[in-house]
């Protein structure tokens, strides 16, 4: 088994496993993603302001069959329930087989 192997095993086992988010871009076009918005303090000025930053993760498969870039819309839901439409603002592949995400929420 060559190494690529390994980590193309390895995404798998982990999205089976953590991959509760689904990302919908349009009726029909959906993939499974990790979803996350840690906790994030921006400063401005003098004073700071506590936000989130969403990301989500996806297999590079996914992303090519989706032709999802910069400016494109997702929608993320939970076994069924709602958690947002967002902007992709930044795609980050790891080089792994999987690609971040960066969202901001959709005006």
């Amino acid at each position: 088994m060559t190494f690529s192997d390994r980590i193309a095993r390895a995404n798998s086992a982990a999205f089976n496993r953590f991959a509760e988010h689904v990302a919908i871009l349009a009726p029909g076009q959906e993939a499974p993603v990790i979803y996350d918005a840690p906790f994030r303090l921006e400063s401005v000025y003098e004073g700071h302001i506590e936000t989130s930053a969403p990301a989500c993760s996806m297999a590079d498969a996914d992303v090519a069959v989706l032709d999802i870039a910069h400016g494109s819309r997702i929608t993320v839901k939970k076994n069924g329930a709602f958690l947002g439409d967002f902007e992709v603002i930044g795609v980050e592949p790891d080089g792994m087989g999987l690609t971040r995400l960066v969202l901001t929420k959709d005006p």
